[in-house]
């Protein structure tokens, strides 16, 4: 097997886990949003809107986040997805991250 055919094998096993504790957010959904250049990354909170999750009131898009940052997290570890810090400009200069795929995910 190769390294991608690996990386398979284990995002099947963690998402049929991740489903059965019923908190999952479908991977591939993931992917589907996100954009192929560093250039055009987005944040957790575009990915969300993007995906079409639920964000309505605050209690709503705090488990939306944790939900939708857990599954970027696996794909950074697997080698989809890369992130970068980046702090905002306007107003509060609170930092976050953004999302792009890399080549392995294209």
């Amino acid at each position: 097997m190769n390294i991608v055919q690996n990386l398979m094998v284990l995002w099947r096993i963690t998402l049929v886990s991740s489903r059965s504790r019923g908190n999952a957010l479908n991977h591939e959904a993931i992917l589907a949003v996100l954009p192929d250049t560093e250039d055009e990354a987005k944040s957790t909170r575009e990915i969300a809107q993007a995906m079409g999750l639920e964000i309505s009131s605050y209690i709503d898009w705090v488990r939306a986040e944790r939900r939708l940052i857990r599954a970027l997290r696996a794909l950074v570890k697997w080698g989809w997805v890369a992130y970068d810090k980046r702090q905002n400009e306007v107003g509060h200069k609170f930092w976050y991250n953004i999302y792009w795929k890399t080549e392995v995910a294209k």
